[in-house]
């Protein structure tokens, strides 16, 4: 029994603490068939995400500079590459814990030379802490955007198109959450989903307004595929404080003198081309803080 649950324990990502422990202890760690087999497919997790990398840098370019070629392929084919690979990562490791379980070894085994040297194990392990980290940050970040736009001035309207977590989108706008909170208090950010009523409600009461969502000829698509442009906008009711509003759909830009005229005085940011999802998340981490700190 201890051994099948040494065993389970591998595929439950307890391998980089046994590592420690015979490290503290000067001892090498006994290495089985599904030690070495849980070795293997953290790293085919790695080598998914890489190749995951690889595939979004590629269609990143396309959409920049192929603007035809990249109307012909899915927006999402890059995360349908990655579905695919961690499908495949899924079916061995269940096929190796259940292995576990029953007492035998896997018969899907990819362990080679590879998988016993010290940086498969310290792959393992940063794996581990990454995955544990980024939990953490995205129940953090969830935890301290409101839900409700009562009391907000910083908004995050977002289409989740139907799958997407808000986890997805409370984890991107983390640091503006952060440094939004420390100026306005505890209610000021919302991130919620985006429709006629959530988008009217943050031009009439924010100071920051992101929405992250699809854009078509120079309006923005709401949830339903319902186009939101700037004659949709009532001027007379935007909020005197609205500072900077983020439209990060495609071809939002062909409108940019009416969105900007009808948002006059606050800065807004369109896009005239294919907008990708790389600049949209560098702006929030690099830009989006400094951005928000200089709201008056």
């Amino acid at each position: 029994m201890y051994e099948k649950l040494l065993n389970i324990s591998y595929y439950i990502g307890f391998i980089p603490f046994y590592w420690l422990f015979n490290a503290i202890q000067h001892r090498k760690p006994k290495k089985n068939h599904h030690y070495l087999q849980a070795l293997t497919i953290n790293f085919l997790l790695f080598c998914s995400f890489i190749i995951f990398l690889i595939c979004f840098s590629i269609q990143t370019f396309i959409l920049y500079f192929y603007r035809n070629l990249a109307l012909t392929m899915p927006m999402e084919l890059s995360f349908y590459v990655l579905g695919c690979l961690l499908f495949i990562c899924l079916v061995i490791w269940l096929e190796g814990i259940v292995s576990a379980i029953i007492g035998r070894a896997p018969r899907l085994s990819l362990f080679s030379t590879f998988t016993c040297t010290r940086f498969s194990t310290v792959l393992a392990a940063f794996h581990h802490f990454f995955v544990i980290l980024i939990i953490i940050v995205a129940i953090h970040s969830s935890s301290i955007a409101q839900t409700e736009v009562e009391e907000a001035e910083i908004f995050l309207l977002y289409d989740d198109m139907g799958y997407i977590p808000r986890r997805v989108f409370t984890l991107g706008f983390y640091s503006n959450s952060i440094i939004a909170i420390n100026r306005w208090g505890d209610n000021s950010v919302a991130i919620i989903p985006l429709n006629n009523n959530t988008i009217d409600y943050a031009l009439e009461n924010g100071r920051f307004i992101f929405v992250a969502s699809h854009g078509l000829e120079g309006d923005i698509v709401l949830q339903h595929n319902v186009f939101y442009g700037p004659e949709n906008v009532e001027s007379n009711n935007i909020s005197a404080s609205l500072q900077y509003v983020y439209l990060s759909g495609c071809d939002t830009g062909l409108k940019r003198e009416e969105w900007e005229n009808v948002l006059s005085p606050a800065y807004v940011k369109t896009f005239d081309r294919l907008s990708t999802t790389f600049e949209h998340f560098y702006w929030l981490v690099i830009k989006g803080p400094k951005v928000i700190n200089s709201l008056i």
